[in-house]
C-alpha cells in the first residue's frame, strides 16, 4: 500500500508560516496546485506538489529560511 504523505490547511499554514487568511489567499491563486482531494474537513494537497510549487515560488522557505534574503545592492 502506498502511503500519500497530505497537507491541509493546518500543515500549509505550520510550514509557509502564514495567517489562515493567507493560506486562503495563496491557494485560491491559479498557479498553486490542485487539491488532491476535497473533504468534509476541507481540501488536502500532496506535500509533494506543495513542496515543488514552495521551490518555485518561495525557494528561501525551501531551504527552510523564515523569510527571502535582503536585495542586493
Amino acid at each position: 500500500m502506498v502511503r500519500r504523505r497530505l497537507y491541509g490547511s493546518a500543515e500549509l499554514q505550520e510550514r509557509l508560516g502564514v495567517s489562515r487568511v493567507r493560506v486562503v489567499q495563496l491557494t485560491s491563486r491559479p498557479d498553486f496546485p490542485e487539491p488532491f482531494d476535497r473533504l468534509a474537513g476541507g481540501s488536502v494537497w500532496l506535500v509533494e506538489d506543495v513542496e515543488a510549487w514552495i521551490s518555485e515560488h518561495q525557494p528561501w522557505k525551501a531551504r527552510g529560511a523564515d523569510e527571502p534574503p535582503p536585495p542586493e545592492d
